[in-house]
């Protein structure tokens, strides 16, 4: 999402403080992008679920049961 403000009013200290803030907000978006993933199949994989059966679900039947 793209803005655009209008600073013509603004003195340069409030435009400084604004490029520092929008600075900040970049930061923590790189931040979050750069975090793995969760994946659910490898956690699944590791604490697995024990089915009616008693039986635990293969990585083919964790994969297929919602296709």
């Amino acid at each position: 999402m793209n803005k655009t403000l209008d600073v013509t009013k603004l003195k340069p200290e409030q435009i400084a403080q604004l490029q520092d803030i929008i600075e900040e907000f970049k930061l923590k978006n790189q931040l979050q992008s750069n975090k793995p993933e969760f994946d659910m199949i490898e956690y699944l994989l590791g604490n697995p679920i024990k089915v009616d059966n008693l039986e635990f679900m293969k990585r083919e039947e964790i994969y297929d049961r919602n296709q």
